[in-house]
């Protein structure tokens, strides 16, 4: 008996063995795939139906191995499956190129996507019925997201096309190239220039010499043009001798075809001292320019759509920054961004950077999944949620979370906190550019990686504002202010709510409580009011929600509008129980009492008003039971109710109503 199951094992055994290092294949390509969805930049939707539709797979390859025997000594079946595991191969290369920007070029245009995805999804369709994965195949519900992805994301595939334009086309493979033989080949390297060849500048200036020492960089002049001489570590002997060094010197001059990206021209000597010679970036870093002067909006927009220019043309290399801030972008004299040093610039595909210190103070610009683990890769995601970052410095002029010490940063922007985006009074034409520049931050600096837009997507917002305020951009209009006079914030306006209290560098707002804003809107001081209410309701307190529903939706103070948004505050707060709030909710309805149920709601929230002892819900109740109204059934009994414990509140319109109907207060 025990040689028979001895045999039977055996053929089992045998049976599935030819199948075991498939499933470990199809396996291994799912997983590949369901990341490579993880990490899309773009075109995110068509990868994630590819992805949930081979992802549903992995339970019926589990499955397969409690197949019977006759079905897996099939030929067919076993063609099959190999041929399911060409599908795979296929979707994962096709995933991985419209994922990413330098595979768009392999698609001359979004129809030829389209043609592509619906020839994978038939043919895996098909290889599902073959394996008889019945459960997998396509349904109606499937078509019809598939659909949906395609449609969403195919709208805007031409005009990513379109961005990329040809001048990156080769980068991409020709600093693949680099990488892959960085110890194998020798490469040209940098440009060698020669000492006689940087000359001194005509007339001296005060910032020829830079920085402090051994790291100078001193002004010069080569062919003509002003350059940088920065020292290097790297000696010349090094250069020569070490491929690796000559490869990113080699890729660093490709970079500097950009024309967004600090210009590299070569290596030479200044007393014996060996330099990498650049473009001079004659205003400094972009920081230090905003820290001397106010830039102008407009011009604020024009350097951000440059830089992320400049990001896309180093994402089409695939090659992330690793520390994007305003500090480590260069200003020409024209005001031309410039992104430069990339000393922790990486391959997309290469180890991760790691902080040095807990103290390192490039954390103000991290996305949250980097600093919830320093081990975790730097993604184009992290790229582009420090790119948002950027954009906010460049917007308030300083550095982000400046009040917050770093370990704070990290708990503070893991759990979703951010900077807030509160501009300053100013014109109707530069608060509707804020407006915009804000949702793009907003768009881009997102908790969850996967809700953040990609570069190509920050570039066509840039490009549309940038196009909606060309005209802003006259000679006769100083780009820079030189005395620092932009309210960028709002904290320039002074009133009695502006007491500051310097503590730990952090400069505190005195806010009053809600009671005095409340006071403060009696004595007709409504700008002191609703900053008190705004602060206070977004802090989550329901008197103040209540009160700042009410500015709203009666635009009780100039220029803050919203009708909507107050009558969606004065339901939060009717619902957390507050009696004032319940009867301002309820008649924000009186217009529109003849549509729907909206009498029923009426009358649902005042009475909540009334029983909460709201003295005008109370005589609003009371004459509605008494005198019938709003269809409701006339009841003396209960609107005297009503109108009596109205009048008993001083309710000057109750006690009239006793007087006129003879009736008696008690």
């Amino acid at each position: 008996m025990s040689k028979v199951l001895e045999s039977i094992n055996g053929i089992i055994v045998n049976t599935i063995s030819p199948y075991v290092s498939l499933i470990e294949t199809a396996s291994g390509l799912i997983k590949i795939i369901l990341d490579i969805c993880q990490a899309a930049e773009y075109n995110k939707n068509i990868c994630r139906a590819l992805a949930e539709r081979v992802g549903l797979t992995l339970g019926s390859l589990e499955l397969l191995k409690l197949r019977k025997e006759k079905e897996l000594r099939d030929e067919v079946f076993y063609d099959a499956f190999n041929k399911f595991i060409y599908v795979l191969e296929k979707i994962k290369k096709f995933i991985d190129d419209i994922s990413k920007i330098h595979g768009f070029r392999r698609y001359a245009k979004a129809l030829s996507v389209k043609e592509k995805f619906i020839k994978l999804t038939e043919e895996y369709d098909t290889s599902m019925k073959d394996l008889n994965f019945t459960l997998l195949v396509a349904n109606e519900e499937r078509r019809k997201n598939d659909a949906e992805a395609l449609a969403e994301d195919l709208a805007e595939f031409d005009k990513y096309l379109r961005a990329i334009g040809d001048q990156v086309d080769n980068i991409y493979d020709e600093v693949k190239y680099i990488k892959k033989h960085l110890n194998d080949k020798t490469f040209h390297g940098a440009n060698k220039i020669g000492s006689k060849d940087l000359t001194y500048p005509t007339r001296g200036k005060p910032d020829d010499k830079r920085g402090n020492p051994p790291n100078f960089v001193i002004r010069r002049i080569f062919n003509g043009l002003e350059v940088a001489c920065k020292s290097t570590a790297t000696t010349e002997e090094e250069m020569k001798s070490s491929t690796k060094v000559q490869g990113h010197l080699e890729i660093l001059m490709k970079l500097s075809e950009c024309c967004h990206i600090l210009r590299f021209y070569g290596v030479s000597k200044i007393d014996d001292n060996d330099v990498m010679v650049f473009e001079w970036a004659h205003r400094g870093t972009l920081k230090e320019l905003y820290e001397k002067k106010d830039i102008q909006w407009h011009y604020k927009v024009q350097i951000a759509l440059k830089i992320c220019r400049g990001l896309i043309f180093l994402q089409n290399a695939e090659i992330l920054h690793h520390d994007l801030r305003c500090e480590n972008i260069l200003m020409t004299e024209s005001l031309e961004p410039k992104i430069y040093n990339f000393k922790l610039a990486r391959h997309v595909s290469a180890n991760t950077t790691t902080l040095k210190d807990e103290i390192d103070d490039s954390v103000r610009w991290l996305a949250p999944e980097k600093l919830m683990s320093a081990k975790a890769r730097y993604t184009t995601q992290c790229e582009i949620f420090s790119f948002g970052v950027l954009l906010w410095e460049l917007a308030f002029e300083k550095i982000p979370y400046r009040s917050l010490s770093i370990d704070k940063i990290r708990d503070f922007v893991i759990n979703g906190g951010r900077e807030a985006i509160k501009f300053g009074k100013s014109s109707p034409e530069i608060s509707k550019l804020q407006e915009s520049y804000k949702k793009i931050i907003n768009d881009i600096w997102k908790n969850n990686p996967q809700e953040r837009i990609p570069f190509l997507k920050a570039l066509d917002m840039l490009e549309e504002l940038y196009s909606s305020i060309s005209h802003m951009f006259d000679e006769n209009i100083p780009a820079l202010l030189d005395d620092k006079t932009l309210d960028l914030d709002g904290s320039r306006i002074i009133d009695e709510t502006d007491e500051f209290v310097l503590s730990d560098d952090f400069i505190v707002p005195t806010i009053p409580l809600v009671d005095e804003g409340i006071r403060a809107h009696k004595e007709g001081n409504h700008q002191k009011a609703w900053k008190c209410f705004e602060y206070h309701a977004r802090n989550g307190n329901t008197i103040a929600k209540c009160w700042k529903g009410r500015y709203l939706w009666e635009g009780i103070h100039d220029g803050i509008k919203g009708r909507e948004d107050g009558k969606k505050l004065l339901k939060e707060a009717a619902d957390e129980g507050n009696a004032d709030a319940q009867l301002y909710y309820a008649f924000t309805l009186k217009k529109v009492l003849g549509e729907g149920n909206n009498i029923d709601i009426f009358i649902k929230y005042i009475t909540k008003a009334a029983e909460g002892n709201n003295d005008t819900a109370q005589y609003n109740l009371g004459d509605i039971y008494y005198k019938g109204k709003l269809n409701i059934q006339e009841d003396k009994n209960e609107g005297i109710k009503w109108l009596r414990m109205a009048a008993l509140r001083d309710n000057v319109r109750a006690i009239k109503f006793l007087e006129d109907n003879k009736i008696s207060l008690y």
